[in-house]
């Protein structure tokens, strides 16, 4: 490492790093009016596995850069 320059180039390498390892969590949400609600909030939603998408119903989702909650499982 040399000086500033040195650890500038050793920081920004971690963050390379960190984003690259990072992985999504999956959030529980419920159905209600054809939308998942997680806490206070209520996204559109759309289905990677086959499972129940009546209201009321628990789901495992992630959401998708787009805004989407994509259901992957319940």
């Amino acid at each position: 490492m040399n000086g500033v320059d040195g650890l500038a180039e050793s920081i920004k390498a971690g963050m390379k790093k960190a984003k690259k390892q990072s992985e999504q969590k999956a959030l529980r949400g419920v159905i209600q009016g054809g939308r998942v609600h997680i806490c206070a909030h209520s996204y559109p939603m759309k289905t990677a596995v086959d499972v129940n998408t009546d209201d009321g119903s628990l789901v495992w989702v992630q959401l998708a850069k787009s805004g989407t909650a994509v259901i992957v499982g319940a």
